[in-house]
């Protein structure tokens, strides 16, 4: 039996920490396209 974690997203979402631009994908964007900030990945909880 294979067990899928269905609180795994399968989809990463990226958040600017500075001006909160988000964005999808599977790869990290190195920083924020429209202000060059942070981004954080939102997908993922926060404990």
């Amino acid at each position: 039996m294979v067990y899928h974690d269905p609180y795994t997203p399968e989809r990463k979402y990226y958040e600017c920490r500075d001006c909160g631009y988000r964005t999808t994908g599977t790869d990290k964007p190195g920083s924020c396209p429209e202000c060059d900030g942070l981004v954080k990945n939102i997908a993922v909880p926060q404990e």
